[in-house]
């Protein structure tokens, strides 16, 4: 990624997201460990509550068919008896509910006398474990269920579970056992709302303290991204942009002149003045490399104050110096180029403790037609210059 502060800004997105999603997606695991947990004991209830019923009412339960066989069926005349051992037996397990099935799927028995009689024939999970002998259980949160003293409860959680009734290795029936979990069920909302919060708020904890030193280490990489680009894009001697970066800023706005994005209002024309400091040469020679250097950093800076704000100024090459100025002519282009001229000529320069007058050279040219190449347009702008300097220099001149 190109941009320090956008990575900054995925940290901070990718922060907020985790605080939001990772809580949920652990509460979600806790509950479903937990209700799994819960599942399994209270299947495990239903269990052994089915077995001791089957062992203890063997002689009440299970009577000879036709054939011989035994089969589920409860006498008219034992009913009473077998209801009241059911509800004492029942009531010490936490069970709401108990029905009894025979194996056309009918409700020979239950704690809801309503429903003695009918037939589940849609129930896929009796159909399992009458078939398969398969002991099935699942969760449930009931609106309202009737518990062994007939009485109504609302939003009650309990364990279904099917379990089959056996006659040596056949399976002959089934029971259905309801366990209320509900108590369970608060403690597992209770566990994993203290859960999400307590992770939540030690996510938000460590994101937020990792959000600082990464925001200043951000920072500070973009601050050495810019000082990179900067010493890149820069002529270091004379503070002027570089060959490369100045040819990359031309054809930037050679191309927005070419779009059409020039306020109507403007000059659609970009203005370049070629500047060379005449003789130099002579003066590096004469002086020495060290009073060279200063002559071409006084030189930039005696230009640039003489640049309008988006004009634009880069170190073509040697003690030369190319000048772009957008939006305009070449009258206004020449008139910026005498200005820079008389800048630098205006006042004596120092090398190595001596006085010498310095002066420039200066070649213009236009762009005028988006069509126009500006390597075109700089060409002719160097062409300028050696005319100049071909008159004996010290002034501007174009083609």
């Amino acid at each position: 990624m190109r941009n320090p502060r956008q990575l900054l800004t995925l940290f901070g997105m990718f922060s907020l997201l985790a605080v939001a999603f990772i809580p949920l997606l652990v509460g979600y695991g806790i509950y479903e460990i937990y209700s799994a947990q819960v599942t399994r004991e209270a299947e495990r209830d239903a269990v052994a509550v089915g077995e001791a019923i089957s062992e203890q009412e063997r002689g009440t339960l299970l009577a000879p068919g036709p054939a011989g066989r035994l089969h589920v069926a409860l006498a008219e005349k034992d009913f009473e008896a077998f209801d009241g051992r059911m509800r004492r037996f029942l009531r010490l397990f936490g069970i709401y509910k108990i029905k009894v099935f025979a194996l056309d799927k009918r409700v020979i028995y239950s704690t809801d006398r309503s429903i003695i009689g009918a037939v589940d024939s849609d129930n896929v999970k009796l159909h399992r474990v009458l078939t398969t002998g398969e002991v099935s259980s699942r969760l449930e949160s009931k609106d309202t269920v009737q518990d062994l003293q007939g009485e109504r409860r609302f939003e009650v959680d309990v364990v279904e579970t099917y379990l089959p009734i056996r006659a040596g290795d056949a399976v002959v029936g089934s029971f259905e056992v309801y366990v209320d979990v509900t108590r369970a069920r608060d403690k597992i909302y209770k566990v994993v709302g203290l859960s999400v919060a307590v992770l939540a708020f030690v996510l938000t904890a460590v994101f937020a303290g990792l959000y600082v030193p990464v925001r200043l280490g951000m920072l500070q990489l973009s601050r050495v991204e810019g000082e990179l680009h900067a010493s890149v894009a820069v002529d270091t001697l004379t503070g002027t942009r570089n060959r490369g970066d100045l040819l990359g800023r031309i054809r930037e706005e050679h191309a927005r002149m070419a779009r059409g994005r020039l306020r109507r209002s403007a000059v659609d024309t970009l203005g370049f003045a070629m500047i060379g400091v005449d003789h130099f040469g002579s003066i590096d020679e004469k002086y020495g490399s060290p009073a060279g250097d200063q002559v071409l950093r006084v030189v930039a800076e005696r230009l640039k104050r003489n640049l309008r704000a988006y004009d634009v100024i880069g170190r073509y090459g040697g003690a030369q110096f190319l000048v772009l100025l957008p939006d305009a002519t070449l009258k206004e282009t020449r008139d910026a180029a005498a200005r820079m001229h008389d800048a630098v000529r205006s006042a004596p320069f120092d090398a190595n403790g001596s006085l010498i007058r310095v002066t420039v050279s200066a070649g213009i040219a236009c762009a005028g037609d988006p069509k126009d190449e500006v390597l075109a347009a700089i060409g002719r702008a160097e062409e300028g210059l050696r005319k100049a300097r071909g008159a004996g220099g010290d002034r501007v001149a174009w083609m």
